[in-house]
């Protein structure tokens, strides 16, 4: 397991203790302290935002221009279309002024692009449709800013355009009647990390005016918090304020559509917090767009009936099932495509048979497994469709504007974009986005994991201290649930669950018990078993059964304490001394038995299904292979990789501390044929 490096935030001790002065319980004074709230004022101010946090909409540039149109649309009962974009953030931001411009008493046409046939954002066939229904104004939501031909084509069709988006943009702008984006170049709002559904609300209120704000968003928020959460931005400032009331109106249940998806789902309306949207109702709204219907989000969303919403929320449901099946194929054939490990470059792969709909998210699993940007790029004849994810502080978007010579075209953010490519450039564009990251190599390190407050006494995990932590929610980007960490807790057993997806564990530490789950785990990953000690970063959460409350820790990282560090340096000497002259103890300390080489056989067999080949620092593979059999020694599963080596059953590449192992072959084998075995036993 490739354990990340933890950062302890700086607090003051005694700041914690004036604030549990002032009432504050001990879990929640030390975040507060640790996010630089060390005061009861900041703190309160922190935690009370309100609509105070809620900025003009008119301090966005052109909103003034796009309020007249808007009006005149109205006075005039002009056919409007609603321009969107295939995601969560699109389809929200679509239905947002959809619902508005319907109630308003206009004929609205909504047009969300097939993320197959037509790509992300503006397109010409869409934009002659529009037009030849009879739509006089066209409003983009969460795209367009980048559309300089289309809304060129739009003028000439006589058809005006509102471009609302958040996308990066150029200080040239497309030809339009109104470009409303926070992060125009020559901007003057405050807080540039609205959402594409953020900026469509403002919209709505600048119509309106200020002083409807807050019936709007009662009437909208829901959309608002789930278009937010979905496109990952900061949960922080104006965003913050919008994601707690949103979420309070969605825990209402009072959009049909959506309180069907999160039945569907399997989870509690009244309880949903707002980091379960991210995975339980985004992957399912997103999977209309990603398989080409996202359509039937739209039609969620917008539903009104309990029985129409339950149907198309179960179709959400399987759509997201297939996805996760062809994202797992082609994981596995991308993964069998990279030629060196471990990786060092940018991961930059295309292929003809990838579903363009998945290829973001396979690109995600990629950059989070090796650590390096990725670009999965799907090929339709002579052209590629890519998705972009950056890893740690690396901007992606710059890198691509450095490549863009070899590009059709680009766009996105820091964190994740997409591009289109010539399959005639594709290498060229490889080598010159590789270039890039080389030169910019301080710019990609991969941040630590940052540890709000070190519990020194695990007697603190009382129901009250873990609850209290709520008062910190809404949970999102850049305000995450508060990591805490414990030094050199007893693993008392491990097991795993979820046809062994994850792991459930039990470890204690100054008398108390705790239980623990550590997602998208298995026991190879973290390397560890019972009987030994680590190091826990985690956050508390308070499960609920059959009535009961108790604690659980959701674990983000585990790691040897500096006890089982010491401990395996012996194990790891000798295993360092292996082909050297070895005493007769030492020899019986490596030498394996049958029940051994079966045991770390199937292991690695099991292994290697997904992965042909594992690599990874000598110790980690070692002791991640010792993790699912205990019974057999460290020292132990070396020598019989080496002599599976040595009689040709797997190949074994090792480079410093780094080793590589590739399966070959299951054939029958005579073990007693082995030099090494025969070495060891004399």
């Amino acid at each position: 397991m490739a354990v990340r490096n933890w950062n302890v935030l700086a607090y003051s001790k005694e700041d914690v203790e004036n604030l549990i002065k002032a009432g504050y319980s001990p879990l929640l004074a030390g975040v507060l302290c640790s996010k630089g709230f060390s005061t009861p004022e900041l703190a309160r101010e922190f935690l009370d935002c309100g609509y105070d946090s809620f900025l003009d909409p008119f301090l966005l540039a052109d909103m003034e221009k796009a309020v007249n149109r808007i009006n005149a649309a109205i006075e005039n009962k002009e056919k409007v279309a609603v321009y969107g974009d295939y995601d969560v953030d699109g389809v929200t931001a679509t239905c947002l002024v959809y619902e508005y411009l319907t109630e308003k008493g206009l004929s609205c046409i909504v047009h969300i692009p097939d993320r197959i046939d037509e790509g992300y954002g503006v397109n010409e066939n869409a934009i002659r449709e529009l037009a030849a229904k009879g739509a006089t104004l066209i409003i983009t939501v969460d795209c367009g800013i980048t559309a300089f031909s289309e809304l060129e084509i739009a003028a000439g069709l006589g058809v005006d355009v509102i471009v609302t988006d958040h996308h990066e943009c150029s200080e040239e702008l497309p030809r339009a009647v109104a470009v409303v984006d926070p992060k125009r170049k020559d901007r003057a709002y405050p807080f540039p990390f609205l959402a594409g559904v953020g900026v469509a609300f403002k919209l709505l209120c600048a119509v309106e005016g200020r002083e409807s704000c807050r019936a709007l968003l009662d009437e909208y928020g829901d959309l608002v918090a789930l278009g937010t959460l979905a496109d990952v931005m900061p949960v922080m400032g104006e965003n913050r304020f919008l994601i707690k009331r949103g979420m309070e109106i969605v825990r209402s249940g009072k959009r049909q559509g959506l309180a069907s998806l999160i039945e569907a789902a399997g989870e509690n309306i009244k309880k949903i917090a707002a980091d379960k949207v991210g995975y339980t109702i985004s992957p399912r709204l997103n999977a209309a767009g990603r398989m080409g219907k996202a359509r039937t989000a739209f039609s969620l969303l917008s539903a009104k009936g309990k029985v129409d919403s339950g149907e198309i929320a179960r179709v959400l449901c399987d759509l997201n099932r297939e996805r996760q099946s062809i994202e797992a194929a082609i994981l596995a054939d991308a993964i069998s495509m990279l030629t060196e490990l471990p990786v060092e470059k940018p991961i930059v792969l295309g292929s003809d048979s990838w579903h363009q709909g998945v290829a973001g998210i396979v690109a995600s699993r990629m950059s989070e497994r090796y650590f390096v940007p990725t670009i999965i790029v799907c090929f339709d004849g002579e052209e590629g469709h890519g998705s972009c994810r950056s890893f740690g502080n690396f901007n992606l978007y710059a890198a691509l504007e450095a490549s863009r010579e070899h590009l059709e075209c680009f766009g996105g953010h820091t964190l994740a974009a997409g591009l289109t490519v010539k399959r005639s450039k594709f290498d060229d564009f490889r080598r010159c986005f590789c270039e890039y990251y080389t030169r910019n190599a301080d710019s990609r390190t991969a941040p630590p994991l940052d540890i709000n407050f070190v519990i020194d006494d695990a007697n603190l995990f009382t129901l009250k201290n873990i609850e209290d932590l709520l008062e910190l929610e809404p949970w999102g980007n850049c305000n995450p649930h508060p990591v805490f960490c414990l030094y050199g807790a007893a693993i008392d057993q491990i097991t795993p669950i979820g046809d062994e997806r994850h792991l459930k564990m039990r470890v204690s530490k100054d008398g108390v018990q705790l239980d623990c789950i550590f997602f998208a785990k298995k026991l190879y990953d973290i390397g560890l078993r019972p009987g030994e000690t680590a190091d826990l970063a985690f956050y508390p959460h308070i499960n609920e059964f059959r009535g009961e409350k108790y604690i659980q820790l959701i674990l983000r990282d585990v790691k040897p304490s500096a006890e089982t560090a010491q401990q395996r340096l012996g194990e790891l000497e000798l295993i360092g001394r292996f082909g050297e002259y070895l005493s007769r103890e030492e020899k019986r300390q490596l030498l394996p038995d049958r029940r051994n080489f079966i045991d770390v056989w199937h292991t690695i067999e099991r292994l290697s299904e997904n992965l042909p080949h594992f690599s990874g620092e000598l110790s980690e593979v070692i002791y991640g292979i010792g993790a699912t059999i205990p019974s057999t020694p460290p020292a132990k599963i070396y020598a019989c990789l080496r002599i599976f080596s040595e009689l040709g059953l797997i190949s074994i590449a090792e480079k410093g501390n780094n080793i590589e192992i590739t399966v070959h072959s299951n054939r029958r084998t005579d073990l007693n044929s082995s030099k090494i075995l025969r070495k060891l036993r004399s």
